[in-house]
């Protein structure tokens, strides 16, 4: 919709001129009235209309002025000359200041419609240009790395993005032309955390912007390639690749990217494997190829990966492997016995397995390492593995991308011997312990309550931990010692018949002397009673 400023001295003229518009038709929403130059003006500043007839002769100021400010204040807007004079001087002013018709008066009615339909399709077409300069510029934002690596990676994660929005995206990078080819290629990282801290300080943002400029120059010469960081797995460079129509195209570019690895080494010390997905001439099948790529990547056989660069997904003889988590049970018993070569023996063993089968993947590698650590902290609990210096349950590392088998046993190896440090921290912190000491405790306390808790906060060891080292040590759980204890001293007082049922079953720790019977008939097969006639009788025999 449109707005209207008429500025004339007489009304008349004014009044003419509001009848004689098709302004329904011309989709003019608003008219003001000005009856001299200086109002116009004000209302150009602050109502700001569209389209401004001026009449040429008015008092104080007159047309040709109000033009001339006019337009180097509102070059927006239109105007259109309403004089009484047919002069040529005034035709000529008018076209400096653009103006787009010069009506005479009486005002006609065709021609006031005519030159109102010319302004406002002036009015359109710079709408149109001003739109266009606009989408422009907001193309030319959108262009920025950050637009390219949000559209890029909706592509190659398969979600649906808006046609219009990828055909822009041609445009604006130039991949309009015939005969290219596009494909993924995946950077996998492998001591990202190591170089990051020693070349970048930590600072990852600066090391991933680093990595992205140095892989987009290494692609310029052969494929205008945009690299960017994955945010779906860790330590990931996506590569999205366009080169020309190649017959190998998946081969010529893992031969390029092989270079690209060799040069992050070189430059940045960075240790790198990648896996390269298929080619197409369409845009939108990027996602197929970035899955592939990631499946080849994933699928690299860690026990033979001397390459640095796959192309194809690798299966091999794969046997069915069973989980490390099989081995629980054992390394505990390998970590109580305090003999690190036993712990490793086992673990050494599991390794053997995994060789034996031929194919171990990087997919393979990670679950493992995952299950392993999860394995180690339930095992830490259990043996009452002292906590860090915050008081933290221990961390015993994440799992990575292991690029090799040797890798991956190293990891392993790394955190059992850390398990074994933790030990080795709680017995110092227990002092003088040794498990004589709880079997002393009992024997000489045998009458009190006595717990499991008592003991594991004493020692800041495990009560199943404390436990299992007890009965291999006696020959019994400590309970069972504590009750073996108690019966054994009851027999001794029952030897005596001067002594109480009800006061040695106090003295041996009992409250209830009920209860003191049933514990000891199921002990020893007799109630007390029975015991001490039995023993009375047996003496009287000899």
């Amino acid at each position: 919709m449109y707005k209207v400023l008429i500025v004339d001295d007489e009304r008349p003229v004014r009044t003419a001129i509001r009848l004689a518009g098709e302004w329904e038709k011309l989709a003019v929403s608003e008219i003001a009235e000005a009856p001299e130059a200086r109002t116009g003006l004000e209302l150009l500043k602050e109502w700001k209309p569209d389209i401004v007839l001026v009449d040429i002769k008015m008092p104080v100021m007159d047309g040709m002025e109000m033009l001339r400010r006019a337009s180097t204040e509102h070059p927006e807007a239109k105007y259109i000359i309403i004089s009484g004079f047919d002069d040529f001087e005034y035709a000529r002013q008018a076209i400096q200041y653009r103006v787009v018709d010069y009506l005479l008066k009486p005002v006609d009615k065709v021609e006031l419609n005519r030159s109102l339909r010319q302004a406002i399709l002036q009015l359109d077409e710079e709408r149109k240009d001003r739109e266009t300069e606009q989408h422009q510029r907001m193309m030319n934002n959108l262009s920025l790395p950050l637009f390219k690596e949000k559209l890029l990676t909706m592509i190659i994660e398969g979600d649906r993005v808006h046609p219009p929005i990828i055909e822009d995206y041609k445009k604006l990078t130039s991949m309009t032309k015939q005969g290219v080819l596009y494909g993924c290629a995946i950077i996998q990282l492998l001591n990202f955390n190591s170089v990051c801290a020693t070349r970048f300080k930590g600072d990852s943002f600066s090391c991933y912007f680093a990595l992205t400029n140095m892989i987009d120059e290494c692609c310029a010469p052969w494929s205008q390639g945009f690299s960017f960081r994955s945010y779906k797995s860790d330590h990931e460079i996506i590569v999205v690749l366009e080169i020309g129509d190649h017959p190998e195209p998946k081969d010529f570019s893992a031969a390029k990217i092989t270079e690209i690895i060799v040069s992050l080494q070189n430059l940045f010390g960075f240790s790198s494997i990648a896996g390269v997905g298929s080619f197409s001439p369409s845009f939108e099948q990027l996602s197929g190829s970035y899955s592939e790529a990631h499946a080849v990547k994933s699928s690299i056989n860690i026990l033979n990966s001397e390459n640095r660069v796959f192309t194809e997904i690798q299966t091999g003889r794969k046997a069915v492997i069973s989980s490390i988590m099989n081995k629980k049970e054992l390394l505990i018993r390998a970590f109580e016995s305090g003999n690190i070569e036993f712990t490793r023996g086992i673990v050494s063993r599991y390794f053997e397995h995994v060789k034996q089968a031929g194919y171990f993947s990087m997919d393979d590698a990670s679950r493992a390492a995952a299950e392993f650590i999860l394995m180690i902290e339930d095992i830490a609990l259990q043996l009452g593995i002292p906590e860090d210096l915050q008081g933290k349950p221990m961390s015993y590392g994440t799992v990575q991308a292991y690029p090799s088998f040797e890798d991956f046993s190293e990891f392993v190896f790394r955190v059992i011997a850390l398990v074994f440090d933790r030990i080795q921290v709680g017995l110092k912190g227990s002092e003088t312990f040794n498990i004589i000491r709880i079997k002393n405790y009992i024997d000489d306390n045998f009458f009190n309550d006595i717990h499991l808790t008592m003991f594991s906060e004493q020692y800041y060891l495990s009560k199943e931990y404390l436990s299992r080292l007890f009965k291999e040590r006696f020959g019994f759980g400590i309970y069972e010692y504590v009750l073996k204890v108690r019966m054994d001293k009851a027999k001794e007082m029952l030897d005596d018949p001067a002594i109480k049922i009800q006061l040695i079953s106090s003295k041996v720790g009992f409250n209830d002397n009920a209860y003191f019977s049933k514990a000891f008939k199921k002990y020893s097969g007799l109630s007390p009673s029975e015991y001490r006639n039995l023993m009375l009788q047996s003496k009287k025999s000899m």
